[in-house]
């Protein structure tokens, strides 16, 4: 027996993540997108695509592309939108990494992802530098004040801005690694591509119950 879903068919498109994260900016460019709840900070989401199309020009600056891999160990900022999409739209991949781990758990992921730069916050610094040796991480962007041998993550969202996303196969290229917790071993990467996020999207929009002043992007 075959059960059929109440909710409309699914139709993925096939484009990268970010400009489908973003497609709506020009109808709600002026309105709240990101609010950071402890300090009220807050991106419209014309800053937004702005500020991702700065890093992403940043990020290329660096050498920064397709094949390349960022690592993200942050908490739960604004920033974080950034720093992902802007790897995002330079053509490369993210990994996540939980800031709650250790030296030796994050380098692990380092090795193994191939990541030459790392964001993350002041307080996690020293972290970030432990588990660098060994690998190829050569940048540490830090969101806040930078301590000596890191990067302001500023510059990166003051450089001149991408023109537009960076070429990629939508269907083949890994856009986000983030790593699965270890149970049976050692934490494996779990390889998504930008299809993969946009059919997440896409599969979800009909369950969800957009409310006045909750747009969706």
């Amino acid at each position: 027996m075959i059960h059929t879903s109440t909710l409309p068919a699914v139709d993925i498109p096939p484009v990268a993540i970010t400009p489908f994260v973003l497609r709506m900016v020009p109808e709600l460019a002026d309105h709240p997108a990101m609010i950071d709840g402890p300090t009220g900070r807050t991106y419209t989401y014309a800053q937004l695509a702005d500020l991702t199309a700065r890093v992403a020009g940043g990020l290329s600056a660096h050498g920064f592309g397709r094949g390349s891999t960022l690592a993200v160990m942050l908490p739960n900022l604004p920033e974080y939108f950034l720093a992902f999409h802007g790897a995002a739209m330079a053509g490369g991949t993210v990994t996540t990494i939980n800031p709650t781990y250790g030296p030796s758990e994050v380098q692990h992921q380092l090795v193994d992802s191939g990541a030459s730069s790392l964001v993350t916050i002041p307080m996690f610094v020293d972290t970030a530098r432990e588990a660098i040796a060994g690998t190829n991480v050569e940048t540490i962007w830090v969101i806040g004040d930078a301590p000596d041998g890191t990067v302001p993550f500023s510059d990166l969202m003051s450089a001149e801005p991408l023109a537009e996303q960076a070429d990629v196969d939508v269907e083949e290229d890994v856009i986000v690694l983030p790593y699965s917790s270890g149970t049976t071993g050692l934490p494996k990467g779990v390889m998504l591509t930008h299809f993969n996020l946009v059919a997440n999207i896409v599969q979800t929009e009909p369950a969800l119950e957009i409310n006045a002043g909750e747009e969706r992007v």
